[in-house]
Parts: C-alpha cells; sequence; structure tokens
C-alpha cells in the first residue's frame, strides 16, 4: 500500500510537469509573438504617416521632401523599405472615383509611382490589393520566394489640379520580426529548461520527503513480520501516529491471548496428566480395555501439550534456516534406525527459511521423517524447494492404499502396526500446517512407498 501510495504522488508530479510546463511554454511564446505583431504593425503606421506628411505631386511626378523618413529607407537592405503605387487608367473615358468610391476600379492597374532608396537590391513586386481609399490592411505576404509583413493603405490624394488614387505599402522583411522572436524564444527556452529541472529535483526532494514517514513505518512493519522487533516505536507525524498506536495495540492484545491460551492450555493437560499418571500405576491400568483408553488419554495430554507450546498462524513470525534443523533430525534418525541400514537423501538450499516457530517445524518434520524411516526398506528422501516453501518427504516402503489416506489424519487412527504411538503424530502434523495456512497431499513416491508433499504460501 505505501509503494502504490508512492507510485501516485511520483506520477502526479510527473503529470503536472509535463502539462503546465510546455503550456506555458506555448502561451508565453504565443503571447510575445502574437505582440510582436501588434508592435511591428503600429511602427509600420508610423513610418506610414511620416510619408504622408511628406507626400507631394510636382507636375504629376511623386516626390517626398525625406525629411521625416526613418534612414533605414535610404540604407539598402535595411529590411525596411516602402513603394507608392497608383492605379493607372485603362479607360480614358472613366471619371476618376470620388472618395468612399468603388466603382471603376477594375479599370484601374496598379504601378509603382514612387520607392524608397532601400528597395533597389530587394526584389519585391508590390502586391496588387483592392482597397477601399482610406482602408489600411497589415499582412503577411511571399514575393520571389522571400516572407515580408506588408501594412497598405488606399488613399485618393489631392494634389489641387486632379485627385490621384494611391496605395502606400510599408515592407517589413519577415527576418526582422524573426530575430527577435527566435532570440527570445532561445531565451526563453534556456529558462524554461532550468525552471524544468529545479522544478524536477524539488519535487524528488519533496516526493522523499513526504513519503520518508510511510518509508520509515513500511521497514518497520517488515521488521515486524521478520522477528527483529515486537512493536512500532518509530516517531511518525500525526496523522500515522494514530495508525502506529493501533497497531501498537493490536500486536499486544494478540500476544496477551495467545499466551493467555497457551497458559490455560498446558495449565489444563498438566492438571489431568499427574491423575493419568497416577491410573498407570493402578493393576487395573494393566488390562487390555484401561489400558487402551489410558493411552490415548495420554497421547492427547501430550499432543495439547505440544499446541499450547505451537505459535500457529501469528501475524509477525521469525525466519530461521531449515538446513541445520534438518541435518539434526537425520543425524538422531540415523542413530535411532542403525540396525535397518537407513540411508536418509536430503536435497535442501542452503537459503531456504522458514517464518514459523522452530518448534512447530521440527514437531512437522520429526513426525513424518520418523514414519518414513518405521516403514521404509532402506532408503528415504527429503526435498526442499522454494518460492513458495515445499516440502517432500518420501520412503521405499509399502505405501498408503488410497482408500486409508483421509483416515490417516483422524486422531487416533492408525495405519501401521508399530507397537510405539497413540495415533496422534499426522493429525498433530496436519493441524500444526493448516495453523500456517498450508497444505498437505499424500501421494505415491517413485521410490515405491509414500509420499508427503508440504506446501506453505510465502
Amino acid at each position: 500500500m505505501t509503494l502504490s501510495l508512492k507510485l501516485r504522488q511520483g506520477l502526479v508530479s510527473i503529470v503536472l510537469l509535463i502539462l503546465l510546463l510546455p503550456s506555458s511554454f506555448i502561451a508565453i511564446d504565443q503571447a510575445f509573438f502574437t505582440q510582436l505583431l501588434t508592435n511591428a504593425e503600429q511602427r509600420l503606421e508610423v513610418h506610414m504617416y511620416a510619408i504622408l506628411s511628406d507626400l507631394k505631386i510636382d507636375d504629376g511626378k511623386i516626390e517626398l521632401s525625406n525629411n521625416t523618413l526613418s534612414p533605414d529607407f535610404f540604407r539598402p537592405d535595411s529590411g525596411l523599405s516602402a513603394y507608392i503605387t497608383s492605379a493607372a487608367n485603362t479607360n480614358t473615358d472613366a471619371d476618376i472615383p470620388l472618395a468612399g468610391s468603388t466603382s471603376g476600379y477594375s479599370s484601374y492597374v496598379d504601378s509603382i509611382v514612387w520607392q524608397s532608396d532601400s528597395s533597389m537590391n530587394q526584389n519585391f513586386n508590390p502586391p496588387d490589393t483592392t482597397l477601399v481609399p482610406g482602408e489600411h490592411l497589415f499582412y503577411p505576404y511571399v514575393s520571389a520566394s522571400r516572407e515580408y509583413w506588408v501594412l497598405s493603405i488606399a488613399l485618393l490624394f489631392d494634389s489641387g489640379e486632379q485627385t490621384q488614387p494611391l496605395t502606400i505599402h510599408i515592407v517589413q522583411t519577415d527576418a526582422m520580426l524573426k530575430a527577435p522572436y527566435l532570440s527570445f524564444r532561445n531565451t526563453l527556452l534556456t529558462w524554461f529548461f532550468w525552471i524544468g529541472a529545479a522544478l524536477v529535483l524539488l519535487s524528488v526532494l519533496a516526493y522523499y520527503w513526504t513519503t520518508k514517514p510511510l518509508s520509515k513505518l513500511d521497514q518497520e512493519i517488515r521488521k515486524l513480520e521478520g522477528g527483529e522487533q515486537d512493536h512500532l516505536n518509530g516517531q511518525y507525524p500525526a496523522e500515522l501516529t494514530t495508525i502506529k498506536e493501533d497497531l501498537n495495540l493490536l500486536l499486544a492484545n494478540q500476544n496477551r491471548q495467545k499466551q493467555r491460551y497457551r497458559n490455560h492450555l498446558s495449565d489444563l493437560a498438566h492438571a489431568l496428566k499427574t491423575p493419568v499418571a497416577v491410573l498407570n500405576t493402578s493393576a487395573l491400568s494393566q488390562q487390555p480395555e484401561l489400558k487402551e483408553q489410558l493411552d490415548r488419554i495420554s497421547g492427547m495430554i501430550e499432543h495439547q501439550l505440544k499446541r499450547a507450546s505451537s505459535s500457529g498462524q501469528d501475524i509477525w513470525k521469525k525466519q530461521f534456516e531449515i538446513l541445520p534443523h534438518i541435518e539434526k533430525l537425520c543425524n538422531a534418525l540415523q542413530k535411532i534406525y542403525r540396525d535397518k541400514d537407513l540411508h536418509i537423501q536430503t536435497d535442501c538450499p542452503e537459503n531456504a527459511t522458514f517464518r514459523g516457530d522452530e518448534t512447530d517445524l521440527m514437531e512437522i518434520l520429526g513426525n513424518l521423517l520418523d514414519n518414513a524411516c518405521k516403514a521404509c526398506k532402506h532408503q528415504v528422501k527429503l526435498t526442499v524447494s522454494l518460492n513458495p516453501l515445499n516440502l517432500v518427504i518420501e520412503d521405499d516402503g509399502p505405501g498408503i492404499a488410497k482408500e486409508a489416506r483421509k483416515k490417516l489424519f483422524t486422531r487416533g487412527t492408525r495405519l501401521d502396526t508399530y507397537k510405539d504411538g497413540h495415533g496422534v503424530g499426522l493429525s498433530i502434523v496436519a493441524e500444526l500446517v493448516a495453523s500456517y495456512s498450508g497444505g498437505m497431499q499424500i501421494s505415491d513416491s517413485p521410490l515405491g512407498g509414500a509420499r508427503f508433499e508440504l506446501i506453505f504460501p510465502e
């Protein structure tokens, strides 16, 4: 749960950065470009009004005094130029249109009547416009494969003797507009890169700072699961303090209940053990019927004592290595059954561990290996595998009939002819395995005898 919360927080931060930075960059970039266009239009309007103030016609020729014009109009290749075109009349009978009128324009063709010195090296053809006199337009224009921004205004110029339709074009190369735009964009990109890097760094630091208590709690819980500590003792923020206290209370209550159960079960078994021992000394206890019942009672008492010492399925269990315990059991069984020429084969990884109580594992393996040694001819095999923990005990004995396997785990049921034992060993094994949420299966072994397979969940 902690890891998924961390993942969600990290994904939220990444998504915010991915969405916020590019969208902010695009918005600022477009706003700056729009402002550049507005400024360019206003600047060209100033030049246009300067031309209008100096414009005059002398002997039918357009002349400008050049007193108020920008020096850029006189410098070649400055990127700023101006053109004045006139609508030449192709119909001599047509009247010159009045101001505000659009009639008669189909009989006029625009021709350049004046252009600035800066346009001499510029292969530019002014656009043919159909503007109404007094109307102006700012627009992009392509001429000779080069891009320009043009401000055009149409007017009727009255020279006193005649009224002549003129169109003034103030032309600026696209490079003059793109240069500051590209410079600003590169600067903006650099700033956003460093801002993004700083935000990523701050997000990472904030992520680790905010999830540090969760990581600490996760580590403590893992220590509880591994048996390294029995309660949570770290300092946590107020939001996690309640969880810590509740978990500690749950652990304390569980330990108290488990200890109380063990004590009551142990007291009861010990209380019965003494009267049974007295009965066993009586002459009547030698009668077959009474002896059998007393043996069953003794077996049940022994079973309950072992059950009281079992940890069962605790929430938190210590882990310990299995191989040393197997070696101890096998050495002991080799000595007990030395008359059988017994051979016990073991296959157990060195890193195999059991999460639970050592007594429980010794009880499980001790019962199964002891039964296998009793039933076998000469060979017993124990195999341990991991992920999940799997224990397999096999022998080369007579095996167990399929119809009798279900009865095998019933307390008091015996399927062998051994003199010792009370028929409760396998029932103890079954209960212990079940207490760890494990499973047990009985089948035929390739060795010829019985095969007991125990599976414990991770």
